[in-house]
């Protein structure tokens, strides 16, 4: 195996190598970053970030900002994130029952989600009739620990699995008054909804904000995605979310059984 991945690693363009590691400081970044940040995320000079940085404001991926020498990510990315987007099969067949679902129930948001390198990536939602809409960015990074949907998601992985995004998500940080933060008690979190086949977020990552959520499996049983119903308290009153878990596993299961998946 060693030998394969010595093999692996002769072909690697380290040049190209670095601008990608930009992609991903750009990812973890929240808002624009810096030379610095680049030379403390690649080890490597100013001179060798500024080379990098420059290559990829001339092909078009990197905005500079020339009044305070920040860069961002260009609209050029973000084509790229709808090819992405757009290649992923589960989207093509979960979204017509989102909108049968969110016609059920207009005061709801109907999400989609899907664990991506530790991460729960939110792909769609379908917007409920409220005013005034909370703004939704395709791509949107949600909290594991303090969603249905991210509750969903891990909830099968091994404990390793499970210690290892958080600690990559720097610990089980608190939202709310209502959030997990401490490690017991999201594991038993976990098994109520291994148990129950679904799971719950009360006011755990926004204060008035209920959700529930279940997940979409594949042919092999393995949970792939998750998609939820949230609302806010005054649109739907907490005991009428509790009522209606049953709607969101019944639109769980028949997207899962498009992907192949039966009991």
């Amino acid at each position: 195996m060693a030998n394969d991945k010595d093999d692996d690693n002769k072909y690697n363009v380290k040049i190209v190598e670095r601008c990608l590691s930009i992609f991903d400081l750009a990812a973890k970044s929240e808002g624009p970053f810096t030379v610095q940040q680049v030379m403390d995320e690649l080890n490597i000079n100013a001179n060798m970030a500024f080379r990098l940085l420059s290559t990829m404001v001339t092909s078009g991926y990197i905005n500079k900002n020339e009044t305070t020498s920040a860069y961002t990510v260009s609209l050029k990315v973000f084509n790229l994130f709808n090819k992405a987007l757009s290649s992923i099969d589960i989207r093509k067949i979960a979204l017509p029952y989102m909108e049968m679902l969110g016609h059920q129930f207009p005061m709801a948001n109907i999400n989609l989600a899907v664990l991506y390198d530790g991460e729960v990536v939110q792909t769609d939602r379908i917007d409920s009739q409220t005013v005034p809409r909370t703004y939704f960015t395709p791509g949107k990074r949600i909290p594991f620990h303090a969603s249905g949907l991210g509750k969903v998601l891990v909830s099968e992985l091994y404990p390793e699995e499970l210690e290892h995004i958080i600690d990559k998500n720097g610990g089980l940080k608190e939202f709310t008054v209502h959030t997990i933060t401490d490690y017991d008690q999201l594991v038993r979190e976990l098994q109520k909804v291994r148990n129950h086949g679904y799971a719950l977020d009360r006011q755990e990552l926004v204060l008035n904000d209920n959700c529930n959520a279940a997940p979409i499996r594949d042919s092999k049983g393995k949970i792939i995605a998750a998609v939820s119903m949230s609302s806010f308290e005054n649109y739907i009153p907490v005991e009428q979310m509790d009522a209606n878990i049953h709607f969101i596993c019944d639109t769980a299961r028949q997207i899962s059984y498009f992907m192949g998946y039966v009991i």
